[in-house]
Formats: C-alpha cells, sequence, structure tokens
C-alpha cells in the first residue's frame, strides 16, 4: 500500500550532494512492506512494486517529455526496486525519481543499513546481475553514506 510521501534526512542529504540543482519536476512513493515477505520470497503484494514502480516512471517520463529514457529508466527502477524489496530490512521502501536542468534521477530506500554489493554471477547463477545493469545503463549510481539509500542517474537528451 501506498502511504503519503516523506523525505528521510540522509536521503535529502545524498541528494544535495548527487545533484545540488533543485529539482524541475518528480515524484515520491513510500510503501509499506507486507510482514510476511523474506529476502527468499516476497509475497505478492510486495512482487508486484517494482512493475508498478516502472509504469509510474514510464508515463512521468511522456508527460515529461523524456520518452526516449524511458526503457532505461524503467530497467533500473525495475532493479533497484527489486534489490530494495529482496535485500532491504526496513519497515517501508522510499521511491523518488526527479528531473534536473542534466539528469533523471532514480533513489531507492529501503531503509537497512546493509549495503548493497556488485556481484560477479556466474552464467548458471540465476540471480546477482541487477546492480551490474545498473552500472552498465546508468551515467553514475551509488549508495547514500548511511547505506539506506541506492541512486543512479541518466543524462537528459534534449
Amino acid at each position: 500500500m501506498s502511504h503519503p510521501a516523506h523525505a528521510a534526512s540522509s536521503a535529502a542529504h545524498m541528494r544535495a550532494s548527487i545533484n545540488p540543482r533543485p529539482s524541475l519536476a518528480g515524484h515520491e512513493v513510500v510503501i509499506r512492506r507486507d510482514p510476511a515477505s523474506t529476502p527468499q520470497r516476497l509475497t505478492r503484494a510486495d512482487a508486484t512494486w517494482p512493475a508498478r514502480l516502472r509504469r509510474i516512471v514510464r508515463a512521468a517520463l511522456a508527460h515529461w517529455d523524456h520518452p526516449d529514457l524511458a526503457e532505461a529508466a524503467g530497467l533500473l527502477t525495475t532493479e533497484l526496486a527489486t534489490n530494495a524489496f529482496r535485500h532491504g530490512r526496513g519497515r517501508d521502501i522510499g521511491f523518488r525519481f526527479y528531473l534536473t536542468d542534466v539528469h533523471l534521477v532514480i533513489e531507492v530506500d529501503d531503509g537497512s543499513p546493509c549495503t548493497p554489493v556488485l556481484r560477479c554471477p556466474g552464467p548458471a547463477d540465476e540471480s546477482g546481475r541487477g546492480l551490474l545493469l545498473v552500472q552498465a545503463l546508468a551515467e553514475a549510481w551509488g549508495v547514500s553514506t548511511d547505506g539506506t539509500t541506492t541512486w543512479c542517474t541518466l543524462p537528459l537528451t534534449a
């Protein structure tokens, strides 16, 4: 279930260090995790959120006249949100995306101080490629100093 948006102080501090310029447009969603979800098995309610967030991002980018970013932003959103639901330990998942004058910024706050780790999965591994995709697609990506928020940027074209 979606709850009213709120900004964590750590995420706000991190946003200021990533993009000191004010945002031109943006959205924020805070999702209360299903307490029955575990890292090994997400409930149906939690498993549907990455696709929902992807659709929200794609619709906003079309509205903001940046449909060219929809594919990459959708994939980045899916990977970061899925990682948050699978590996985060916080009660809520915070999702925020916004435009600056030069970037689309995507942030996911999982409330957990466990820093995401870039893995090198083998060919037979069925998971572990999310951050590799983020690294390959994003202009930049990182984690807030407190470990709770993973972010990435895409340059605005046109």
